[in-house]
């Protein structure tokens, strides 16, 4: 019975969870061997009873041993730490110092049992005793406590936390609006056959022009060069680093003084194939990287003849990059220069990845820069991805921090009755607070760089984790668990970083979640996200204007949703019925009829707002999709009470062709569909404007 209570308590500590409420509200209990099983991924022998006894000592009483644990997160408004003392030394004063990072000093002495006492924990009978310690007025950061009697030391880091996230100005004109892309799609008459930072600075102009607060960006993260994970911005092999497939060469200096020299890397082969890459109605992957590398390649080469070797003042500038970036991009470019298949001359050096990375940053930071000069209030809104690829150098550089066989994805819901698994190692909960969150804040760091907004996708990573365990089959009763990580802790260093990078944070907390869990997100100022065809009230009516989540980023579609067009024609529907996604015909028709209230109910909602157009009333669901009801749609949804409002660039075309359909890997080339038109001519078109203009002047009402 003691080992039962001693498992049991393991399980607590880990974070495995014991039952959870399905989509539907029902109750639903983990099957034993399913919480053992998590345990033995994340490194621990259930069936041993010694060895969960020194795990559960190692994890929840060792701590007591000693004044002060590793580390404290503490909120500014009460910098409180609880300090633990041994009963014999309970009476024994104690003198601690407080070292903050910006070179003051606090100090003061206390006396345990003079403390309020918060807890305690018995050790082989001896009653050990936690007493709260206030620090006194400190500002967020990162800094030093020691803590001493005189003969004994030990120290910890401090994390002082705000209260809140960075938000939007107080003051008039809160309600922002601006428009997302996934940045490889963008068209133009000067890529190379993928949109580029180029063309983003491009988009930033355009969309400023017409009033637009903000742009919205898939996630940007460096990509495995193996083709299979290639394409997907959310398949990451590295969350704190870029793609290179992102950079303008045309844009980078080594361009401009091989040029004056007479060398042009874009000879006329290479202009011949990147014109013929920019016609492709989808990107090719390998044709463009194998293209840009090759002038890479060359630029690098004069780089370092000119410039590095020499040690100009560019030079130096890179070494200082160098040495900013530490640690993290030395194993970075090291693992590239062993993985990165379209490196030719320089596949072994690690510093030609280094140096692309500094383009890249670069060319992000002059993007974000630019956009806050047009006028935006928040400029870039990046996209942090839940996780990245196993043999990606962000879980093969930190295998102990990853569980690599249990895989995170989402229990059975009404979109996927199996459940889904997305195939991205499971972060350990325990190591991730063992090493003091420095991966997470790297993270948070790296993605809130060059941005005024970063967008968490699958904000619930933040409090717990879908693992799907091997060998059991998705959606099954033994299908896998959640996995609880720190939650309180994570936000506070989010909400920390978010005022550190002066970067708002929303959470992307669609599908089942947690009441606490959102009023935390709340009351620390992280928006939520809502998207138009799932904004509802319970009885199926689309959520009035007026009533819409203030603190919110409405969405009236995303990457993951369809178009506007390609769901009014339910061909998105029949689409999946032909990938086998809608199991059978009975199921399509059901979900054919299903659109079509649900397309009743949209005009219902526009005729609520005075926005439906003339000739859509009556057998309105009847007509096709036409600019008319697109603009009326676009209007209502920046009518709304939700402070941020973020159109696509797709529905102002009416395109039908989804970027990416949930649930397929090889049956549609996801990640890869580009736009219809240059951004030029999108922003050219009357009807365009019409449509921006009529956004942007709800948004000032």
């Amino acid at each position: 019975m003691l080992f039962m209570n001693e498992l049991e308590k393991l399980l607590y500590l880990t974070g495995v969870s014991t039952e959870y409420t399905d989509y539907h509200g029902n109750r639903r209990a983990v099957p034993g061997e399913d919480r053992l099983q998590a345990l033995r991924e994340m490194g621990y022998d259930p069936d041993d009873p010694a060895s969960v006894n020194r795990a559960v000592f190692e994890l929840d009483a060792a701590p007591w041993l000693q004044w002060l644990r590793p580390f404290y997160i503490v909120d500014q408004d009460q910098p409180v730490i609880h300090l633990h003392s041994h009963p014999q030394r309970r009476a024994e004063k104690l003198f601690w110092e407080v070292d903050t990072e910006y070179g003051t000093q606090v100090e003061g002495s206390c006396v345990p049992a003079e403390l309020p006492e918060t807890g305690e924990y018995h050790i082989d009978d001896c009653r050990y005793s936690a007493h709260a310690l206030a620090l006194g007025e400190l500002a967020p950061g990162y800094h030093q406590l020691r803590i001493s009697n005189g003969s004994r030391q030990e120290t910890a880091e401090l994390i002082v936390s705000p209260r809140h996230c960075q938000d939007i100005p107080e003051g008039d004109g809160q309600r922002l609006w601006g428009i997302s892309c996934q940045l490889y799609t963008l068209r133009s008459q000067r890529n190379w056959g993928v949109g580029d930072f180029s063309d983003l600075l491009q988009l930033i102009e355009l969309a400023a022009a017409r009033g637009a607060d903000l742009v919205g960006l898939n996630p940007l993260h460096a990509a495995l060069s193996d083709e299979k994970y290639a394409a997907s911005p959310y398949a990451p092999s590295d969350r704190r680093f870029l793609n290179p497939l992102y950079i303008d060469p045309q844009r980078m200096a080594d361009m401009d003084e091989l040029r004056t020299l007479g060398r042009d890397p874009l000879t006329p082969d290479r202009e011949a194939r990147c014109a013929g890459l920019r016609d492709l109605p989808l990107v090719d992957y390998d044709a463009v990287n194998a293209l840009k590398y090759e002038v890479f390649e060359l630029l690098y080469a004069h780089f370092g003849a000119t410039h590095l070797e020499a040690g100009t003042p560019r030079g130096r500038q890179f070494q200082r990059f160098l040495h900013e970036q530490g640690a993290d991009l030395e194993a970075f470019s090291a693992f590239e220069a062993v993985h990165n298949r379209h490196a030719r001359r320089y596949a072994d050096s690690p510093h030609f990845f280094a140096y692309l990375q500094w383009q890249a940053q670069a060319q992000l930071a002059d993007c974000h820069t630019h956009a806050l000069a047009m006028g935006m209030r928040i400029g870039l809104m990046r996209d942090l991805a839940v996780g990245s690829v196993p043999p990606g150098c962000e879980v093969q550089g930190a295998p102990e921090l990853f569980v690599s066989n249990a895989t995170i994805g989402a229990p059975p819901d009404p979109f996927a009755d199996q459940g889904q698994d997305w195939g991205l190692p499971a972060l350990n909960p325990v190591t991730l607070r063992q090493q003091q969150f420095g991966h997470f804040i790297s993270l948070l760091r790296s993605n809130m760089s060059a941005a005024g907004a970063l967008r968490i996708d699958h904000a619930m990573a933040l409090s717990r984790l879908w693992w799907c365990l091997p060998g059991s089959e998705p959606g099954s009763t033994g299908g896998g668990l959640y996995v609880y990580y720190p939650r309180d802790e994570m936000l506070a260093l989010l909400r920390l970083e978010s005022r550190r990078n002066a970067c708002m944070v929303i959470g992307e907390d669609l599908g089942v979640v947690p009441q606490e869990f959102r009023e935390q997100m709340h009351n620390g100022r992280i928006y939520g996200n809502r998207v138009l065809y799932f904004d509802e009230y319970l009885d199926g009516r689309l959520v009035e204007p007026g009533e819409k989540q203030p603190d919110a980023l409405f969405m009236v579609t995303n990457h993951d949703v369809p178009t506007l067009a390609d769901w009014w024609s339910a061909d998105d529907l029949r689409r999946r019925r032909q990938l086998g996604l809608i199991v059978n015909d009975d199921a399509l028709q059901t979900q054919l009829e299903g659109r079509c209230r649900h397309r009743e109910r949209l005009l219902e909602w526009l005729a609520g707002c005075s926005l439906l157009p003339a000739g859509r009333a009556g057998d309105g669901i009847d007509r096709a999709f036409d600019m008319e009801l697109c603009e009326a749609l676009h209007r209502a949804a920046a009518r709304g009470a939700s402070r941020l409002v973020l159109l696509q660039l797709e529905d102002l075309q009416l395109l039908r062709e989804p970027v990416n359909i949930p649930g397929t890997d090889r049956e549609y080339p996801n990640w890869r569909r580009k736009q219809q038109l240059d951004t030029s001519e999108v922003f050219a078109d009357p009807a365009v404007q019409g449509l921006l203009d009529a956004v942007n002047e709800e948004r000032g009402a």
